[in-house]
């Protein structure tokens, strides 16, 4: 009821008091107040007076349920790491290292911390004046910025996003990018591997962890990177070789929107992960890319991905014997020349297993393999392996710079002589 229609009733009842001929039936009929409601009005006029009913039970009493301040000492001193942290994964983090650890259970008495609401943590942070990185952009009107959304596939390893997200993540100037897969269907991360750019190697590490660790997806979504995607129509590149090798289809993207599950959890990565390898105690980035895949990828999944619509997976599981190296490779010809063959500015021989110089003959195209794992090179004729040594460095050829047809005609005459 509204505080009018209350101030009526304690009208009545206080009237009533006076006058026995006014019943609760009466009051009833006039306010919609039940027979018990009354009553206990009643009872708060004889406590509180009828100005002190006409207010709430509990004005001015501060809530059973309030943070003390020891409590409230204990979370700042437990925020202080975590310069840049969003509300959920301050709760999380929380909950997961304070509440919920049985070393810490001596403090959660001690100071009577308890497992609070996301709406205590947000009012937390806006009393103590902290900012949450995942606040959203807004439109001018007051309205967010929103994107239509796809329903994701049914079936795990229907489809899977990749990208790569260039970030700071130890917040030393030492960038680094993730390259990552996520299952359309779950959201579920796959893989990821970290390095200086984004690049082939890159992507065909982190295809290659996917691979043996769910197997081999239909199809693969990336964007219009030159790593996925040649600029010569026809060619395909090296990443795109590796996925064909193990049937996987490519699908491109003309928008990073249009790759949104794996673009959130770019932003989720940044949000979260530079505050968990303080958490972690994770010190480089060697350290990094195998905790991310050994530890971090179920941790977020336990969190993050839901259940597919259908049970069934679209994953092609490879035989245990499967040579994961005869697919993961840079594929390349060259010629040989004078028993060798070149590669960037290097120059190389080709020795067998008993350390014997091969050649193939002169002018003859061999393949060249390099590992994207080891960077091993090698070069493959009639199944046999040949690994290759460097044995020099390309000269490499000085520009000229002319200003006129004279001084052009002069310096090919030059090298003419």
């Amino acid at each position: 009821m509204d505080k009018k229609t209350k101030a009526k009733a304690i009208e009545l009842i206080v009237a009533k008091k006076s006058d026995p001929s006014l019943t609760y039936a009466d009051i009833e009929r006039k306010t919609g107040y039940s027979r018990r409601q009354l009553i206990r009005i009643s009872k708060q006029i004889d406590e509180r007076g009828a100005e002190g009913a006409a207010g709430h039970g509990n004005a001015g009493r501060k809530p059973a349920t309030a943070a003390t301040e020891d409590e409230v000492r204990y979370l700042r001193e437990f925020k202080k790491p975590y310069n840049s942290i969003t509300i959920a994964q301050f709760r999380d983090i929380f909950i997961e290292d304070v509440i919920d650890n049985p070393d810490k259970r001596d403090d959660v008495e001690r100071y009577g911390l308890v497992a609070r609401s996301k709406s205590w943590f947000r009012e937390l942070f806006r009393r103590e004046g902290w900012k949450s990185p995942a606040q959203k952009p807004e439109r001018a009107h007051g309205g967010r910025v929103a994107h239509p959304v796809r329903d994701p596939m049914p079936r795990r390893g229907m489809l899977v996003q990749v990208d790569g997200t260039p970030y700071d993540w130890f917040g030393n100037g030492d960038s680094r990018v993730l390259h990552l897969a996520v299952d359309d269907a779950t959201t579920e991360v796959l893989a990821g591997c970290f390095m200086p750019l984004e690049c082939m190697r890159g992507y065909a590490r982190m295809a290659e962890r996917m691979v043996r660790r769910s197997g081999a997806p239909e199809a693969v979504y990336s964007d219009k990177h030159s790593v996925f995607r040649s600029t010569k129509a026809g060619t395909a590149t090296q990443l795109a070789m590796m996925l064909d090798d193990l049937g996987v289809r490519m699908i491109f993207a003309n928008t990073p929107q249009a790759k949104g599950r794996v673009e959130r959890y770019n932003l989720t990565g940044q949000l979260r992960l530079v505050n968990d390898i303080i958490r972690f105690g994770i010190e480089d980035y060697d350290r990094l890319d195998a905790w991310f895949n050994e530890f971090y990828i179920d941790y977020l999944n336990r969190k993050f991905s839901f259940p597919p619509a259908e049970s069934a997976s679209e994953f092609s599981l490879l035989p245990e014997d499967f040579d994961y190296s005869s697919v993961f490779r840079i594929r390349l010809t060259r010629i040989s020349r004078n028993g060798m063959i070149s590669y960037e500015m290097g120059l190389y021989w080709m020795v067998d297993g008993n350390g014997e110089l091969y050649d193939p003959g002169e002018g003859v195209k061999v393949n060249l393999f390099i590992d994207v794992w080891t960077e091993e090179m090698y070069v493959e004729r009639y199944s046999k392996r040949y690994r290759c040594v460097l044995c020099g460095v390309r000269e490499h050829k000085k520009a000229e710079l002319v200003s006129n047809q004279k001084e052009l005609q002069d310096l090919l005459s030059k090298m003419r002589k």
